[in-house]
C-alpha cells in the first residue's frame, strides 16, 4: 500500500481532475434516470407464470385493470349516472384502453318472445329523468348477482368503472390521463382510484418525492454528525464529498445502463450516503490521529493509506459482498439493488483512497486549533474507558448474553410472517390505500384471479367444468364475482328456461351461444377460434397467507378434478345405464356443486348422507309421477301451445283443444314409456282431419313439440321433487336467498342430462368402442399466483443471500487472519446482530417482504466493517503493547471511536427513511438503524470478550502477554519514535 500511497500523492492533480470529470459526466446521466413501479418486474420475465400472464393479456385485451369508483348517497340518480356515462364514453375512445365496463356500458340478458335479448343495462338515457324509472333500474340492478357487488355496491352507494388497459400501453401515463379527466368532470361524488395502474402512479410519485425530500435531510444529518464528531471543516467536507461523488457515480451508472429505480433501489441513494461515509470517516480519523502524533501532512497521508488502506479495502469488499449476495435472488428488483449498491460501495472505497488523500495533499495541514479540538474530543471519551473495564471484568457474561440473543433469534426466524401485499406498502391514510380498502370491503377487491381454459368452448363438458370451477372459486374465502363464457350461458339458460346450468347437449349450447355472437364481451372471455377461454374472478385481499391458501387450493383443485381427456357417453345406453359407478359419479358431481354453492352463501348442509340418498332415489329408478301436479302443469303448457299463433298445430275450437289436451295428459299418466308416434296417434283420434288435411306433416311437428313439452315438464317435476326433499336439509336461509335457490335448482337439473362426460381411462374400461376424446386444460394465472411466486422467492432470497454473504465473508476473514477460528470469531458478532434483527421483527410483527428481506445481508455487509476495523487495530495495538488492558483501551479510544461515529452517522441516515411514504422502507430504515447500533455494540463488547476468552492466537499471544519483556516494550517505543 506504500507504493500506492506514493502514486496517489504524485498524481494528485490528475486524480482530482479525473474524479471531477467522471462526476460531472455521471451527474448529467441522472436526468435520464427513470422509475419502475410495475410489480411484474419483481420477477424475471422468464418466469413461467409471468410469461403466461403476459400471453393471457395479449389474447384477451390486457391484464392491467384500473378501477374508478364514485361514492354518493345513492348512485341511482341522473347526475351520477350521467357522469359515469361521460367517463365511460371518454375511456372507450382512448386507443390504449381495450374494454370499459360500468353501469352505463354493461351486458344485460333479458327474456323476450321467442328467446333472449343481449343488450345494455341502460339504453334510454332520457328515461333516467323519471324517478320511477330510476327506482326500477335500481331494484333490477341490486336484484342481480352479476351487477350487485361487482359494478355497484350492495347498498347502492358506490358505482365502479372497470377499465382494462392494453399490455403495450404506458400504464402510468394513461393512468394520469384518466385521473385528470375524471377529476375534471362535474359532480359531487367522492372519487376513488384503485387497481394496478393507479398503484403504479402512486408508487412512482412517492419514490420520486422520497428521494427529493429525504436525500437533503440525510446530507444535513450527516453534516451534523461529522461536525459533532470531528469538529473540523475537513472532517465534515472530506467524508461528505466522498459519499456525494460515489452516490452520483452509482445512480449515474444505473441511468447509463437503462436500469430504473424501483421500490428496493429507492433506498440506494440514502444507503450510499449513510454507509459510504464510513470509509471517509475512518480515513480522516486515522489521518488526524497521525498528524496529532507528529507526522507531516504528506507523510501522514502516506502512513494513513499504508495502515488503513487494506482494512478499508476489506471492509469495502465485505460490504460489497453483502450486496452482491442479492444476485442469488430470483427477484429482479433485489438483484438490481444489490448489484448497483455494490458498485456504489466500490466507488466510495475508490474515492476514499484516491480522491480524498489527493485533496488532503492540496489542503493546508491541520492548525493547532484543529489539534486542540481533536484532543478535547478525544479526552471526552470516558465512556470507552469504562467499556474497556467492563469487558475485562464481565467478558463471560457478555458472551453468554450474546449467545442467548442468538438462540432467541433462531427461534424467531421460524415465526416471522411473510408479506407480498402491495396495498400494505402505502400508509393507511394515503389516497390509494383508502381506495383499495374500499374496493375490498364494498366491491370484492381489485386483484384479478385468472384461469386459462383450453378446449372446445361449445362443448357442454368443458363448459360444465368451467362453471363448476367458478362455483368452487366462490366457495373460497375472499374470492368474488367469477365470470366466464360459461356463466353467461347459464344466465341465458336461466332467463330463457328457468334453470341456471349448462345445457346437456351441443345443440342446447349452440342455441344460446347464437344470442351472444358479435357481442363485445366475448372478446374479454374467449378467443376467435372458441378454443381458449378465460375465467376471471376478484380477490378481496392481498394478505399473503390468504393468497397462498387460495392459489394452493386452486392448483390442488385443478390437478385433482380436471381430467385432460374425457368422453361423452349416452347415459340411456345399456352398457352405461346399468353402471352404478356412473350413477355415483353423477351424484358426486351434483353434490360438489351444491356444496360449493352452499359455502358461497354461508349455508350448511345438515345431513349430506340424506342428500346423497335423495339423489340416489331419483337417479337409480324412474320416479312415479304425482298425477295432480303433472295434470295441472302439463295441461296449462299444452293449452298454451295449441293457442300460440306460432304453434305447429293451432286448434281454434276450445272443445277440441280441451279434449286433445285431456287425452294426452291421460295417456302420459298411464304410460311410463311413450314416443312421438304415440302422440301422433292421439292427435289423429282427437283432432279433426280438417285441421291438418292440407299438411299432414304438421302432426309430426306437433308431436315433436308436445314431446319436448312433456319431457320438460317431467324433468321439472323431478327437479322440484328433489328440491322439496332437499330443502329441509339446508340450514335456514334457503327461503330467504333467491340467488341460492336459483343455483341449487341448476345443480339439481344435471340429474336430467342424458349425455355425461366421463374420464377417458374409465370409458376404455367400460366400452372398447371407438371414441372422440374431449380435451381440456385449465391453467391458473393472474396476479395472486405471481404474488405467491414473489413470496416464495423472498424466502429463498433471504436464505441464499445470507448463506452467500456470511460464507464468503467468512472465507475472506479466514484468509486475512490465516485462521478459520479467527474468521469464525470475527463473523459471530454480525451473526448475533442478524439474529437479533429477526427477534425484533418477530416481537413487533414486522413481515418479511421485498424490502425487509434485504436487511440481513445489508447488516452483514455493513456490520462486518466494524469487526474488521476492530480486529486490525486490536492486533496492531497488541503488537506494540505490554498488556491486553492497554491494547484494548487503545483500540477502543481510536478505532472504537471511529466505529461509534460511523454507526451513529449510518443510523441517522437510515432513520430518515421513517419520513418516507413507503411503509416497508420505513421499517427497513429503523431496523437497519437499530442493526447498525447493535452491530457496533457487538463489535465493541461481544467480539473483544470472545477474543479474550478464546485467547485468539491470530491476534497475538494474548495468554502470555502480561509476561512480555522489557525489550518488547522498548521496541514498541522505538517504533513510535521513528514515526
Amino acid at each position: 500500500m506504500r507504493k500506492f500511497a506514493e502514486f496517489v500523492i504524485k498524481y494528485r492533480i490528475g486524480i482530482i481532475i479525473g474524479t471531477v470529470i467522471i462526476t460531472a459526466f455521471m451527474a448529467i446521466q441522472l436526468k435520464n434516470l427513470e422509475i419502475n413501479s410495475d410489480i411484474l418486474s419483481y420477477l424475471p420475465q422468464t418466469n413461467p407464470h409471468v410469461i403466461q400472464f403476459n400471453e393471457v393479456g395479449d389474447k384477451f385485451g390486457g391484464n392491467s385493470q384500473a378501477m374508478i369508483a364514485l361514492e354518493t348517497d345513492d348512485v341511482f340518480n341522473f347526475n351520477t349516472i350521467n357522469r359515469i356515462n361521460i367517463i365511460t364514453q371518454k375511456f372507450k375512445d382512448m386507443p390504449e384502453i381495450s374494454f370499459v365496463t360500468s353501469l352505463t356500458d354493461v351486458i344485460d340478458i333479458k327474456k323476450i318472445e321467442g328467446g333472449v335479448e343481449i343488450g345494455k343495462l341502460i339504453d334510454d338515457y332520457n328515461s333516467l329523468a323519471d324517478k320511477d324509472e330510476l327506482a326500477r333500474i335500481k331494484e333490477y340492478v341490486l336484484s342481480k348477482e352479476m351487477y350487485r357487488g361487482n359494478i355497484v355496491s350492495n347498498d347502492g352507494t358506490i358505482a365502479v368503472i372497470v377499465i382494462r388497459l392494453k399490455d403495450d400501453s404506458d400504464k402510468v401515463a394513461i393512468g394520469r390521463v384518466m385521473k385528470e379527466f375524471v377529476l375534471s368532470t362535474e359532480g359531487n361524488e367522492k372519487i376513488y382510484f384503485a387497481g394496478i395502474p393507479f398503484q403504479m402512479i402512486f408508487l412512482t410519485d412517492i419514490i420520486s418525492s422520497d428521494i427529493i425530500i429525504l436525500f437533503p435531510i440525510v446530507l444535513i444529518l450527516l453534516i451534523i454528525t461529522l461536525a459533532v464528531s470531528f469538529r473540523t471543516k475537513r472532517g465534515v467536507i472530506l467524508p461528505l464529498a466522498t459519499v456525494i461523488i460515489s452516490t452520483t457515480w452509482g445512480l449515474g451508472l444505473m441511468s447509463l445502463l437503462g436500469i430504473k429505480l424501483t421500490l428496493a433501489s429507492d433506498a440506494m441513494p440514502i444507503l450510499l450516503l449513510a454507509i459510504g461515509s464510513a470509509y471517509g470517516i475512518h480515513f480522516v480519523n486515522k489521518y488526524m490521529e497521525d498528524i496529532r502524533r507528529g507526522d507531516g501532512k504528506i507523510e501522514g497521508i502516506k502512513d494513513t493509506i499504508s495502515e488503513i488502506g487494506m482494512p478499508i479495502f476489506l471492509t469495502g469488499l465485505t460490504t460489497a459482498i453483502g450486496f452482491l449476495a442479492f444476485l442469488t435472488s430470483n427477484l429482479t428488483i433485489i438483484k438490481e439493488f444489490g448489484l448497483f449498491t455494490a458498485f456504489g460501495v466500490f466507488f466510495a472505497f475508490i474515492v476514499s483512497i484516491t480522491f480524498l488523500p489527493a485533496l488532503l495533499a492540496l489542503m493546508p495541514p491541520p492548525t493547532k486549533m484543529d489539534n486542540l479540538n481533536i484532543s478535547k474530543n478525544a479526552s471526552s471519551n470516558h465512556f470507552l474507558k469504562g467499556l474497556s473495564v467492563l469487558i475485562l471484568k464481565r467478558k463471560n457474561i457478555i458472551v453468554l448474553i450474546g449467545f442467548i440473543i442468538g438462540a432467541i433469534g433462531v427461534f424467531s426466524l421460524f415465526h416471522i410472517n411473510r408479506e407480498v401485499n402491495m396495498v400494505e406498502y402505502f400508509k393507511k391514510d394515503s389516497e390509494i390505500r383508502q381506495a383499495e380498502d374500499m374496493m375490498e370491503v364494498k366491491l370484492g377487491g381489485s386483484i384479478p384471479i385468472q384461469i386459462l381454459v383450453k378446449g372446445d368452448l361449445k362443448e357442454p363438458a368443458v363448459l360444465k367444468e368451467m362453471i363448476k370451477l367458478e362455483k368452487y372459486l366462490q366457495s373460497l374465502p375472499d374470492v368474488h364475482d367469477p365470470q366466464s363464457i360459461a356463466d353467461l350461458i347459464c344466465e341465458m339458460n336461466y332467463v330463457m328456461n328457468g334453470r341456471y346450468c349448462i345445457p346437456g347437449t351441443r345443440e342446447g349450447v349452440a342455441n344460446l351461444w347464437f344470442f351472444l355472437e358479435g357481442n363485445e364481451i366475448l372478446l374479454q372471455l374467449i378467443n376467435s377460434q372458441n378454443n381458449e377461454g378465460l375465467i376471471q374472478a376478484k380477490l378481496g385481499t392481498v394478505d399473503t397467507k390468504i393468497v397462498r391458501y387460495i392459489t394452493d387450493n386452486i392448483e390442488k383443485y385443478l390437478s385433482e378434478n380436471i381430467d385432460p381427456q374425457m368422453v361423452s357417453v349416452n347415459f340411456t345406453e345399456a352398457e352405461f345405464g346399468e353402471s352404478k359407478d356412473l350413477y355415483q359419479y353423477i351424484i358426486k358431481d351434483i353434490l360438489d356443486n351444491i356444496s360449493y354453492d352452499a359455502a358461497h352463501y354461508d349455508l350448511e348442509i345438515n345431513d349430506t348422507n340424506a342428500l346423497n340418498r335423495i339423489l340416489e332415489k331419483y337417479i337409480y329408478q324412474d320416479t312415479p309421477i304425482n298425477r295432480a301436479t303433472l295434470t295441472q302443469n302439463l295441461s296449462e303448457k299444452l293449452t298454451d301451445y295449441f293457442n300460440d299463433e306460432e304453434s305447429d298445430l293451432i286448434i281454434e275450437s276450445a272443445t277440441v283443444r280441451e279434449k286433445t289436451v285431456a287425452s294426452i295428459v291421460a295417456y302420459i299418466k298411464q304410460n311410463q314409456k311413450w314416443g312421438e308416434k304415440d302422440i301422433v296417434s292421439l292427435l289423429k283420434k282427437t283432432v279433426p282431419v280438417s285441421y291438418y288435411d292440407e299438411d299432414p306433416e304438421m302432426l309430426d311437428y306437433a308431436a315433436m313439440s308436445i314431446a319436448a313439452i312433456i319431457e320438460n315438464e317431467t324433468e321439472w317435476y323431478k327437479v322440484n321433487s328433489i328440491f322439496a326433499e332437499i330443502a329441509p336439509l339446508i340450514s335456514v336461509g334457503l327461503n330467504l336467498n333467491p340467488d341460492f335457490k336459483k343455483k341449487l335448482i341448476g345443480d339439481i337439473w344435471k340429474i336430467n342430462d342424458t349425455q355425461i362426460a366421463i374420464p377417458l381411462s374409465w370409458y376404455e374400461k367400460l366400452n372398447g368402442q371407438p371414441y372422440t376424446p374431449i380435451t381440456m386444460d385449465f391453467q391458473q394465472t393472474g396476479l395472486p399466483i405471481i404474488y405467491k411466486d414473489i413470496d416464495q422467492n423472498i424466502v429463498s432470497s433471504q436464505t441464499y443471500s445470507l448463506i452467500f454473504a456470511i460464507g464468503l465473508v467468512l472465507i475472506l476473514l479466514t484468509i486475512q487472519f490465516r485462521s478459520f477460528i479467527g474468521g469464525l470469531i470475527s463473523i459471530l458478532p454480525i451473526i448475533i446482530t442478524v439474529l437479533f434483527n429477526f427477534t425484533v421483527m418477530w416481537i413487533f410483527k414486522i413481515p418479511l417482504d421485498a424490502v425487509t428481506v434485504m436487511i440481513g445481508s445489508v447488516a452483514v455487509g455493513i456490520g462486518i466493517d466494524y469487526t474488521i476495523h476492530f480486529n486490525n487495530r486490536f492486533r496492531f495495538e497488541i503488537s506494540k503493547m505490554n498488556s491486553v488492558e492497554n491494547a484494548l483501551n487503545a483500540t477502543l479510544q481510536t478505532t472504537g471511536r471511529g466505529i461509534i461515529i460511523n454507526a451513529f452517522s449510518v443510523m441517522a441516515g437510515f432513520l430518515v427513511l421513517l419520513l418516507g411514504s413507503i411503509v416497508p422502507m420505513q421499517r427497513f430504515g429503523w431496523l437497519i438503524a437499530l442493526t447498525m447500533i447493535i452491530s457496533a455494540l457487538a463489535s465493541l463488547t461481544f467480539l473483544p470478550s470472545l477474543l479474550l476468552i478464546a485467547h485468539a492466537s491470530f491476534l497475538g499471544d494474548l495468554e502470555n502477554m502480561a509476561l512480555r519483556n522489557v525489550n518488547g516494550i522498548k521496541s514498541g517505543i522505538k517504533r513510535r519514535l521513528k514515526r
